[in-house]
């Protein structure tokens, strides 16, 4: 039987320095309607839920909407399966895209689109945050078997999880996943490819879709950007 990934996934991604940025950052802006693109299942969403205060996430995979509708609080958020064209016009002053959302948009198409449908679903002046890994950082050479390695105890038995780089080609940059069962033996792989844009790219991507930027960090906590900084945390408003 393979991995739940789904199920899976906040464990094996504990780190909650992203959300807790963007549920403050969201308080500082005093955001009444909020959009979360790439909702995943729903950490950041249920966060941000609050008297006075609708959520909407927006996810395309069914899998991780049916884990986040399972979650205490999930009734607070409108779950919605889809892409950014699902959202609707003028529908929040606060839109947030978090766990490395932005570098599923491999190509600069599909990034310029789902831009475009941020600034359509954001009221004028509203505000949108993300966060990019910084390309001059390096990170996919971190990611090996040594280093990445996690062993989740599932149902299906003691399951090893490790992230291997299989080609670079900046910007982009391939990876895969494997799981390997303790039990059964039974090792399976996926690959997938990210866009690693440096900032440049980013902060002229935005401009050409009606961003302007007005803040940008190099870590969760608000450290400047540096040429290595780890992250590239963006937070721009629409004109």
């Amino acid at each position: 039987m393979a991995l739940d990934f789904a199920a899976a996934y906040d464990d094996l991604n504990p780190d909650d320095h992203d959300y807790r940025f963007y549920a403050s950052l969201a308080d500082d802006l005093q955001a009444t309607r909020v959009l979360d693109l790439g909702c995943g299942t729903g950490m950041l969403a249920r966060l941000l839920a609050s008297p006075g205060r609708t959520v909407v996430g927006i996810d395309p995979d069914p899998e991780m909407l049916r884990v986040a509708k399972e979650k205490s609080g999930a009734e607070q958020v409108e779950w919605r399966q889809g892409f950014s064209d699902c959202a609707d016009t003028d529908s929040a002053d606060f839109a947030v895209m978090s766990g490395h959302v932005a570098q599923v948009f491999r190509e600069d198409e599909a990034w310029s689109r789902a831009l475009g449908d941020l600034n359509r679903a954001l009221v004028p002046h509203g505000t949108l945050a993300f966060e990019s890994r910084n390309p001059a950082a390096s990170a996919w050479e971190r990611w090996t078997r040594q280093a990445t390695l996690r062993t989740l105890n599932a149902d299906e038995g003691p399951i090893e999880f490790w992230h291997e780089t299989a080609w670079v080609s900046l910007p982009l940059v391939a990876y895969d996943t494997f799981t390997r069962n303790l039990r059964t033996g039974v090792e399976e792989s996926s690959r997938d490819v990210l866009a690693f844009r440096d900032a440049s790219s980013l902060v002229r991507s935005l401009d050409k879709a009606g961003f302007s930027v007005l803040r940008q960090y190099g870590g969760w906590q608000r450290e400047p950007l540096t040429a290595v900084a780890p992250e590239i945390i963006l937070i721009a408003q629409r004109r």
